[in-house]
């Protein structure tokens, strides 16, 4: 299963052995990383970008923007301070959803990540918490972990809803009005029918990269599974069928 993990450390130094751990667990097959940074939690509450130099070794596979969005929260109102890591993308309030965390899971991680504090997030797939808790947990990490879901009505369906209400409104209205009204009313639904087609193409955009992400993500784990043998090659090729058959369910739901 796909999730959104945030580990909180006392210090860089650990944060960084946690880096490594999860890597030793993405090559063991305990899990599959897609994407991950290490962020530190300033005095002012923002958070700092911690780039390190062998992040380069597993090079973030799609998922990118819902890790950034992720990442964002946790600094809350004051944001995010981008230091050393200034290719890092930092995902945008409209991502949120895509991250499947609510604001539960934000406000009991930036309970723990207090400042001075630092934190690993990654976007993974684990089929069991065992593995990564023990090792988190020899460490002193705490681990918060959120299961990334389908989002059956996104932001952009609630607005196309609500511009086709509006506008089927304003074409009853319409029949009734006077002949003065008429234009006016045209115009609305015209612009109406525009914001309209707006929502559509952005949710189109979006199941776009969703799927180019998918691909990204399937394509990197069959590279995993080529290189691999007996239970680690299983679970790598489970995960690529729970993938694709994610991305079937997200395209029925339209």
């Amino acid at each position: 299963m796909e999730k959104m993990i945030v580990v909180v450390f006392e210090n860089e130094s650990k944060a960084v052995e946690g880096l490594q751990a999860l890597w030793e667990l993405d090559r063991d097959g305990d899990i599959s990383i897609y994407a991950e940074q290490i962020v530190a939690k300033e005095p002012t509450g923002a958070v700092r970008l911690i780039d390190n130099p062998d992040m380069s070794s597993l090079p973030m596979i799609g998922g990118g923007t819902a890790l950034g969005a992720l990442v964002g929260l946790l600094g809350g109102a004051v944001g995010v301070l981008v230091g050393a890591a200034a290719g890092a993308v930092i995902g945008t309030v409209a991502d949120v959803e895509e991250s499947g965390v609510t604001d539960e899971f934000v406000n009991e991680v930036t309970t723990e990540l207090t400042p001075g504090k630092v934190a690993l997030v990654a976007d993974i797939s684990e089929e069991r918490v065992t593995p990564l808790d023990v090792r988190m947990e020899q460490l002193g990490g705490v681990v918060f972990r959120r299961a990334r879901t389908l989002v059956e009505e996104t932001q952009d369906d609630r607005d196309a809803a609500a511009h086709r209400a509006e506008m089927e409104q304003l074409k009853a209205e319409r029949a009734q009005a006077r002949a003065d009204r008429l234009a006016k009313i045209d115009a609305k639904i015209d612009h109406l029918r525009a914001k309209l087609e707006n929502a559509i193409e952005r949710k189109r955009l979006k199941m776009q990269m969703r799927q180019q992400q998918r691909e990204a993500k399937i394509q990197a784990l069959k590279t995993k599974a080529d290189r691999s043998e007996g239970e680690i090659r299983r679970r790598q090729e489970a995960r690529i069928a729970e993938l694709r058959c994610d991305y079937e369910e997200s395209k029925a739901r339209g």
